[in-house]
């Protein structure tokens, strides 16, 4: 039997000296400012706001789809002492959601649970058994989902028919058909005006920690 052989491909060096000198000066070798340079960093401006971020760069929260309402109805669960389900998803970018959204919450003085859903039991994504166990069992009258939900038609809707919102925050691609949520807080809703539409989970989840 033959073993194949694999060989690294790279792309060409970086043909822009200033660049070159730019990315030297700022103590990077030649296959990050290469790597740089073909994301679309490709001047001492961007590349200085790269490498030395800052908070006051960050995007408005209330650019994305319904973070008022999602906000505004968080608000009155947390003023009115109402139990809210943090229902988040098995994988590291749900679970650090959730952390993300539960601490938020707790901080402003919230009653938060959170529910990260067994894979194997629960599935993917809002589960309608699980949602009915904790509105009848747990008292929750809210739910916010993180990192799930655009496509949680039947267990939203069971929520929403129970007489509880569910808010809906997640990254995932969009169906045709969006849930009948409270709100849905998502950066590639076709009515929003975020202008970074690649968050993950975890950055939705911050950028609703953002807008508290």
């Amino acid at each position: 039997m033959i073993t194949p052989t694999y060989e690294w491909q790279f792309a060409p060096q970086v043909e822009d000296a200033d660049f070159t000198k730019i990315a030297k000066k700022a103590g990077l070798g030649p296959e990050v400012a290469r790597l740089l340079f073909e994301r679309g960093i490709q001047d001492e401006e961007s590349l200085k706001k790269f490498l030395e971020p800052s908070l006051e760069d960050l995007h408005d929260p209330y650019l994305l789809h319904d973070m008022d309402k999602a906000v505004a109805r968080i608000r009155q669960a947390i003023e009115e002492g109402e139990n809210i389900l943090i229902y988040g998803d098995y994988d590291a970018d749900g679970m650090t959601s959730a952390s993300i959204v539960k601490e938020s919450l707790e901080q402003l003085g919230a009653e938060c649970r959170v529910y990260l859903p067994n894979r194997f039991t629960d599935g993917y994504g809002p589960n309608a058994s699980v949602y009915k166990y904790f509105i009848e069992q747990e008292g929750i009258s809210l739910i916010v989902t993180v990192d799930n939900g655009v496509a949680g038609h039947e267990a939203i809707e069971l929520a929403q028919s129970m007489g509880v919102d569910v808010i809906v925050t997640d990254h995932h691609s969009m169906p045709e058909t969006l849930p009948d949520a409270y709100a849905i807080v998502h950066p590639e809703h076709p009515d929003a005006s975020y202008p970074f539409k690649y968050l993950a989970g975890c950055g939705v989840a911050f950028k609703l920690a953002c807008a508290f």
